[in-house]
């Protein structure tokens, strides 16, 4: 018998890993290498920092619920239940490595910091080499043909309004 999903405990791993690539790395950056300061105006850096902090944020927080807080999709050690085509999911196949590639360079910009701007190019080419060799190679293996034409018809990283919505026909 299933429990109540008030009462299904939270699965720590899905919720770790976001926590310590947005809070964690970024924190130990700037406390041991010293915060050496971004350039420029810091209004202008705010201006660009907290919408990108804030979309980040947004697909960070979508994508985790969707994918591993709604079905026992792993971490990894065994294949998914389902192919998620369904919000961030819709537009683009990898929104959980942009979005955290965007909520890292937004606080880069907000604190000021150069080693927290480094750690997110570190995070982006670490998920975009992972979604590459590992990732979709997998998806494709566990949802063939299924997988194959939301490949085709949803773009890898930027929303593209010539390809959007043609992955829900």
């Amino acid at each position: 018998m299933n429990a109540p999903a008030s009462m299904t405990p939270i699965r720590w791993g899905p919720v770790a890993i976001p926590i310590t690539t947005a809070v964690l790395v970024p924190a130990a950056l700037r406390i041991l290498l010293r915060n050496p300061a971004l350039p420029g105006p810091v209004l202008a850096r705010y201006l660009a920092g907290l919408p990108l902090a804030a979309l980040g944020i947004w697909m960070v927080t979508d994508t985790v619920n969707r994918v591993y807080l709604r079905q026992n999709t792993p971490l990894g050690d065994k294949p998914p239940e389902r192919l998620v085509r369904t919000g961030w999911y819709r537009v683009i196949r990898n929104p959980m490595a942009l979005g955290m590639t965007a909520l890292l360079v937004g606080e880069a910009l907000l604190l000021g910091s150069v080693p927290v701007l480094a750690w997110a190019v570190v995070v982006f080419a670490v998920s975009a080499t992972a979604a590459l060799k590992v990732e979709e190679p997998s998806l494709l293996a566990a949802f063939d043909e299924e997988y194959a034409r939301y490949a085709r018809e949803t773009p890898r990283w930027l929303p593209s309004p010539a390809r959007r919505g043609r992955s829900a026909q």
